[in-house]
């Protein structure tokens, strides 16, 4: 579309050539309160991600099939010095902001135990990666979110003993 030679574009019937003035009222787009209040909680979710927020912890990149070390504190609270460490294979996650938790599959004992550990609970000091792809013991890639099938196995097969 060409613009005409003799007619400024300030004189053109069309609203989007239209030059905005500063004299003119900013007109401030309408949000929706259930929008407001989503971006409220996100912002306060992250926040709060952020204050608790511990290197050791949270800096560790680890995925489904790892497997890791956690030593966390076993009773009186979070001023307690009685920590316990606990070996196992990450059957899964669940991201859910605050929420966010890992499953953690250990055998004790030739039992295998289950525990969902949230990860930003005060309790955990820190994590540990002791074998990446501990699953298929590195020949291919875990392509599950879940690996829920490991519940039906032999708990040896899931047992992380060497360290």
């Amino acid at each position: 579309m060409k613009v005409a030679e003799g007619v400024s574009k300030e004189d053109m019937p069309f609203h989007h050539f239209r030059v905005s003035t500063d004299t003119e009222k900013k007109h401030k787009k309408f949000e929706s309160p259930r929008k407001r209040a989503n971006k409220m909680m996100t912002r306060i979710t992250k926040e709060s991600q952020e204050r608790r927020h511990k290197p050791e912890v949270h800096d560790v990149k680890f995925r489904v099939g790892d497997a890791i070390e956690l030593t966390m504190i076993e009773q009186g609270g979070v001023n307690s010095n009685e920590t316990e460490k606990i070996r196992g294979v990450v059957l899964g996650m669940d991201k859910r902001g605050l929420g966010t938790g890992f499953y953690l599959r250990d055998v004790v004992f030739g039992e295998p135990i289950d525990r969902k550990i949230p990860l930003y609970s005060p309790l955990i000091k820190d994590i540990k990666v002791l074998e990446e792809n501990f699953v298929f013991k590195k020949k291919r890639k875990v392509k599950r979110a879940k690996l829920y099938y490991l519940r039906d196995r032999l708990p040896q097969e899931t047992r992380v003993t060497k360290w």
